[in-house]
């Protein structure tokens, strides 16, 4: 998450100093959105997997 969010600032940075500023920030917004949609995504495989190296069920007990 860390990771795409900062490629998100890069291109905003890159944005403000080619003088697309009000672009820029309808583009940060929208690059913000789609890393945190696609980072949320990820979530149910990387709760199996946690799972499985622990040796979690989800059957209650």
């Amino acid at each position: 998450m860390n990771r795409s969010l900062m490629v998100c600032q890069d291109k905003f940075e890159a944005a403000k100093l080619q003088q697309v500023g009000s672009d820029a920030i309808n583009d940060l917004e929208s690059c913000v959105n789609k890393s945190i949609e696609d980072n949320m995504k990820t979530l149910p495989h990387l709760v199996a997997r946690l799972k499985s190296s622990f040796s979690i069920s989800d059957q209650p007990k």
